[in-house]
């Protein structure tokens, strides 16, 4: 028999010949919106044999992220749109698994040995309303987790005057996060005092899959067309805003539209104002989605003032 700790719950176990346990965690009780909320997976050999277990990996494979939806399945209760969750998202690679990949190895554990994963919730994916309260048991075959809970706040962020996008000038926020922005990446600076989103790009990430933040969901009617203003200025990286247009495919959100608004201007950090049109033309579309992504080249990039303002007809 044997006692695990898991947050603040003492999880009784009892150890068979044959087994794997599995103590899944929730680093908080409370996230805001703006966050990206990754469970902690704990798999642990609770038997007297080697154990193997098979990990799907969500690509890319160096971010330790499991896949859901296929041999691991999260069950969450008393959130009708969530039955059928998986946090993989196309048209994005495909999991790391044994059937996209002939090389695949699977976890092999040692009696007593455990091995740690994290998984990716995208809970905005689905048409949740926020606040909500998430209760989670991950499944594997005839293995269950032990629950977890936690709440998801809406952001803090406001919007001004006719501007869609909350906090759109970057001048709200707390500790490292501004309101109204999903930072995936350490290397982004939010400046509460100069009031801009900073990246500090690395050759190999400027030469591979680029950089981006993201806004957080805004729901728009469709069709429609806007004016988009933004101040941005560069010492080498090239600049893309896509202007994601979001709808309702097979009871999920998923990209459906999307502009891209290409920003050439010479790497001296200057700042410079940009205005494009966007238009939205699919009547499916539902929401938008700023992704403010940069490539090619290594360096630093700013971002300041961004204004999407709806045309009146």
């Amino acid at each position: 028999m044997k006692i695990l700790l898991a947050g603040n719950v003492f999880l009784l176990f009892i150890c068979s010949v044959w087994g794997m346990q599995l103590v899944l965690e929730s680093s908080k009780d409370t996230y805001q919106e703006e966050e990206t909320v990754l469970l902690n997976l704990t798999i642990i050999n609770d038997s007297t044999q080697i154990e193997s277990h098979i990990v799907e990996f969500l690509q890319p494979r160096e971010k330790n992220w499991m896949y859901i939806g296929n041999i691991h399945k999260l069950v969450i209760k008393n959130i009708p749109a969530m039955e059928h969750f998986t946090n993989h998202m196309p048209p994005e690679p495909k999991p790391h698994s044994p059937q996209t990949n002939k090389n695949y190895k699977p976890v092999v554990l040692n009696p007593g040995e455990s091995y740690r994963i994290l998984i990716p919730f995208f809970y905005e994916y689905y048409p949740v309303k926020l606040p909500a309260t998430f209760n989670v048991q991950l499944h594997w075959l005839d293995t269950v987790s032990n629950p977890v809970s936690f709440t998801v706040l809406a952001t803090k962020g406001t919007k001004k005057q006719e501007n869609i996008i909350i906090n759109g000038d970057f001048s709200e926020g707390e500790g490292k996060i501004p309101y109204g922005w999903k930072i995936l990446d350490d290397r982004t600076l939010w400046d509460s005092t100069e009031k801009f989103l900073m990246y500090n790009v690395d050759r190999p990430t400027a030469e591979s899959e680029g950089y981006w933040a993201y806004s957080i969901f805004h729901e728009i009617p469709s069709p429609s067309d806007y004016v988009l203003s933004v101040r941005t200025k560069t010492n080498g990286p090239i600049i893309i805003v896509f202007v994601e247009g979001w709808g309702m495919v097979e009871g999920r959100r998923r990209r459906i539209e999307r502009n891209e608004c290409f920003y050439h201007q010479a790497p001296d950090q200057t700042w410079k104002t940009q205005i494009r049109n966007v238009t939205f033309k699919n009547p499916a579309v539902k929401w938008v989605r700023l992704k403010l992504y940069v490539y090619g080249n290594p360096g630093k990039v700013w971002f300041s003032d961004l204004l999407m303002i709806p045309v009146k007809k």
